[in-house]
């Protein structure tokens, strides 16, 4: 099976290679974009799968069906839907997760205590702490700290969040230590001589050598479909980091995962209460200008197109006929497994082309993009149910909501991109325009440093 081979493959990368007898091997790393898209794949897959099985197995299902109960996939187990006892369990927890993920501590901690960066000077280890002071991170932060510092200030100072003078500065300066720091040879360059010392290295800079998992979550993650989407999987694990030092655990990140579900299916309840309140025609005018802003952005088309499908086929199955509830499971499971293919392939391929280069481009964005489907389905399901199947409200005012998650997946799922031409949607295009929040501000200063300016 598809899931088989997605298990297989996260093994294989994992396994270490052979040495001799009593050497002692290095320590595992970090996994890689590879590992943790085969590792969502693999999570995500089992979702459709396990409530295809659930839902039809016998007995236990139909007790727990006469008791108003339904599987939840995503927590595996029955319950019973209370979209007003789901957001009472929201109250006092911040929106941006940071009492599991501590990034906001984390950001702040080198910069709460510069004597690190001086004592580091004083003692010759480096030239200069410039860099390492605008990720936050003392001199010996190892790789997978630079990585998240680099991935949490990024978020906060990107140009799609923060459009003042000061963030692109910000921005700017990051993405330049980032660049620096995240290779062995410009790092040991910089720690040796500063910034002087990087002259003539730095100008090879490509945006292939932009960290994997960073570029894809510049590419997906658009704050912009966070309210439809909320935060994709990959990109927590970006935040969460190695979960031997942020004690990160499955439980943890199961809750982020129930809290991202419970958020998307609040804000769609409150999305659609013009429709239920009756005035549809408002609603529409509402969901198609949306829909035309969301078209256009990177990835936008595809993403929309998911979130409209996902809509509609979650409807059908919370409140369709017996037929059209299994025909969208069917569908749903369909294009999940086509997306797990697609995201093994993917896989597979950048494994044989030996990373992110030229010729990977198009089965590296084909891997992130099947992943994020997965993603997207799955999560969008959990969601819809929670409103639809709301057992606070009355069965008039679940029925109308029915009918205005179903308009609303139907706009969605239609609406095209006019702007966007073919060659701008290429996966260089795409994948470039990604690195490039990462690295073209930076770029452009160390030509104009070097005379080179006039060079394309």
């Amino acid at each position: 099976s598809q899931l088989n081979a997605l298990k297989r493959l996260k093994m294989a990368e994992a396994k270490p290679s052979g040495g001799a007898a009593g050497t002692a091997q290095p320590a595992p790393e970090a996994p890689g974009l590879i590992q943790c898209c085969c590792a969502c794949a693999c999570c995500l897959l089992c979702t459709p799968l396990m409530l295809l099985c659930c839902c039809c197995s016998g007995v236990t299902s139909a007790i727990q069906k006469a008791q108003g109960k339904r599987w939840d996939a995503k927590n595996r187990a029955w319950v019973i839907d209370d979209l007003e006892e789901d957001a009472g369990t929201m109250k006092d927890i911040p929106e941006d997760d940071d009492d599991i993920l501590k990034v906001a501590e984390e950001a702040a901690g080198a910069a709460a205590d510069p004597s690190a960066s001086v004592a580091a000077v004083e003692a010759g280890k480096v030239k200069e702490t410039e860099y390492y002071d605008a990720l936050g991170v003392p001199p010996d932060a190892d790789e997978k700290k630079i990585k998240r510092a680099y991935y949490v200030n990024a978020r906060t100072w990107h140009p799609d969040r923060n459009d003042s003078d000061e963030a692109k500065t910000k921005f700017q300066a990051i993405g330049e230590a980032y660049q620096v720091l995240s290779d062995d040879k410009l790092r040991a360059a910089y720690d040796k001589g500063g910034k002087a010392a990087l002259s003539g290295d730095k100008t090879e800079i490509s945006p292939e050598s932009v960290d994997p998992s960073l570029v894809f979550t510049m590419l997906f993650g658009s704050d912009a479909f966070e309210p439809y989407i909320g935060r994709l999987q990959v990109v927590t694990q970006t935040m969460a980091g190695d979960p031997k030092e942020t004690k990160i655990d499955a439980a943890k990140m199961a809750e982020l995962e129930r809290r991202r579900v419970v958020r998307l299916a609040l804000k769609l309840r409150d999305r659609i209460q013009k429709w239920v309140d009756g005035r549809e025609e408002g609603a529409k005018a509402e969901w198609k200008a949306e829909a035309e802003k969301l078209v256009e952005l990177r990835y936008g088309e595809e993403i929309l197109n998911a979130v409209g499908a996902g809509y509609r086929l979650s409807v059908a199955q919370a409140v369709g006929s017996f037929s059209e509830g299994l025909e969208a499971k069917m569908s749903e499971h369909e294009a999940t497994m086509k997306a797990a293919q697609g995201a093994m392939k993917g896989a597979q391929k950048m494994q044989a082309d030996g990373g992110v280069g030229e010729d990977a481009l198009p089965s590296y964005i084909e891997m992130m993009w099947n992943v994020t489907v997965i993603d997207i389905t799955s999560t969008i399901r959990e969601a819809v149910f929670r409103v639809v199947l709301d057992k606070s409200v009355d069965d008039d005012i679940r029925s109308k909501r029915a009918a205005a998650v179903k308009a609303l997946g139907e706009i969605f799922e239609s609406t095209k991109s006019k702007k966007l031409a073919k060659d701008k949607r290429s996966a260089r295009h795409l994948y470039q325009s990604a690195a490039a929040a990462a690295m073209e501000a930076t770029m452009a200063k160390m030509r104009e440093q070097e005379g080179m300016a006039d060079i394309d």
